[in-house]
C-alpha cells in the first residue's frame, strides 16, 4: 500500500514523541490514512503516560490492544499493537512495539495508566501468551485455565473438537487432527 503524507496534528504528534523519547520512537509510517508510530517496548509504560496527559497528546481512550504473532521473525516476533483514541479532536494513532521470541515474552502493564486496559492485556495474554508485568489479575478470560499454549500463537496445534450438546452429550468427545 501506498503511504500518505501526514497531516500537521500528526506532524505534530511524531516530533512531540520523538522530543520526549528520542530514540525510543523508532519509525512511523501512515497507510491508508492510518497513522502507526513504531517504539521500543521498554518506553511503553511511559510513552502510555504521555499520550495521556501531556498538553500536545490527550489521548484518553485505548480503544484496543491486539497482538500478533510473526512466527518467522524471532528478533521480533510477538508484535503488540496499541490503539490510542483521542475524543476531543477525533483523532487515532497506533503505536507497535514487538517483543522478540521467548518463553515467556513480557511488556510491561499500561492499566495503570488506562484503566480500560484491564481487560485488553488479559486477552492478549490468554492468546498470545504474552505477560504484562505489574498488573494485580493477570488470569485467562475466554480459554479454560488449564488450557496448555496459547491459540493465536502460529505453532498452536490445530485440533477440533465436536462440541457437545443435549442430543449428544453422552457420546466421547471426537477430537479431528
Amino acid at each position: 500500500m501506498k503511504q500518505t503524507a501526514l497531516t500537521p496534528k500528526e506532524e505534530a504528534l511524531v516530533g512531540a514523541l520523538r522530543e520526549q523519547f528520542g530514540d525510543g520512537i523508532t519509525g512511523h509510517d501512515k497507510v491508508a490514512d492510518q497513522l502507526s508510530i513504531f517504539v521500543k517496548t521498554d518506553i511503553i509504560f511511559d510513552l502510555a503516560e504521555f499520550m495521556k496527559e501531556d498538553p500536545r497528546t490527550g489521548f484518553d481512550l485505548l480503544a484496543d490492544i491486539c497482538g500478533v504473532d510473526w512466527i518467522r521473525c524471532p528478533d521480533m516476533r510477538f508484535e503488540l499493537v496499541y490503539n490510542f483514541y483521542k475524543i476531543d479532536g477525533d483523532f487515532r494513532v497506533l503505536i507497535r512495539t514487538t517483543i522478540p521470541d521467548a518463553d515467556t515474552p513480557a511488556i510491561r502493564s499500561i492499566q495503570p495508566v488506562y484503566p480500560g486496559a484491564d481487560w485488553l492485556e488479559r486477552e492478549v495474554y490468554d492468546m498470545l501468551g504474552v505477560v504484562f508485568e505489574g498488573r494485580p489479575d493477570l488470569r485467562r478470560i475466554i480459554t479454560p485455565e488449564d488450557l496448555d499454549g496459547w491459540p493465536h500463537r502460529k505453532d498452536f496445534p490445530l485440533t477440533y473438537e465436536a462440541p457437545h450438546f443435549s442430543h449428544n452429550k453422552d457420546l466421547p468427545p471426537e477430537i479431528i487432527k
